[in-house]
C-alpha cells in the first residue's frame, strides 16, 4: 500500500513542479518583477516540490503522525518556505513578497479546481460509457 502512495506522490510532484513554475512565472509577469524567467520559477518550485515530496514520504511511513506532518507540510512549505524563497530569489520586500505569494496561491487554487473538474468529467464520462465498472470486482 505504501508503495502505491509513494508512486502517486512522486507522479503528482513531477506534474506540479512545472505547472507551479509556469504559474509563478505568470505571477512575476503580473507584478512586472525584474526576473520573470521560467528558470528562476522552476528552481524555486523544484525546491518546494522536493521538500514537499520528502515530507509526504515521512507522512506515508509514519501513519501515527500523518496529520501532524500534513499540517506542518502545509504551514512550512506552502507558506513559510515559499515566502522566504520568493523573497530570496526575487529580492523583494516582505509586502511585495506576500502579494506575489497570494496571487501565485490563488492561481494555483484556480488551476487545481480546473484540473479537478477535468478529471471528474473524464471519470464520469468513462462511467457512463461503461468503460469503468461500478463494481470493481467485475472485469470489463
Amino acid at each position: 500500500m505504501a508503495i502505491s502512495e509513494l508512486i502517486q506522490s512522486l507522479i503528482i510532484t513531477i506534474i506540479t513542479i512545472p505547472l507551479n513554475g509556469l504559474l509563478l512565472m505568470l505571477t512575476t509577469k503580473i507584478f512586472k518583477l525584474a526576473d520573470q524567467s521560467y528558470r528562476t520559477a522552476i528552481k524555486l518550485t523544484t525546491i518546494l516540490g522536493i521538500i514537499g515530496f520528502l515530507l509526504g514520504i515521512l507522512s506515508i511511513t509514519i501513519k501515527s503522525l500523518s496529520l501532524v506532518i500534513t499540517i506542518a507540510q502545509w504551514l512550512i512549505i506552502s507558506i513559510l518556505l515559499a515566502l522566504w524563497l520568493i523573497k530570496s530569489f526575487y529580492k523583494l520586500d516582505w509586502g511585495k513578497t506576500l502579494l506575489v505569494w497570494l496571487v501565485w496561491f490563488i492561481l494555483y487554487i484556480i488551476l487545481a479546481f480546473l484540473i479537478g473538474i477535468l478529471v471528474v468529467s473524464v471519470i464520469v464520462g468513462l462511467l457512463f460509457a461503461g468503460k469503468i465498472p461500478l463494481n470493481p470486482n467485475i472485469n470489463v
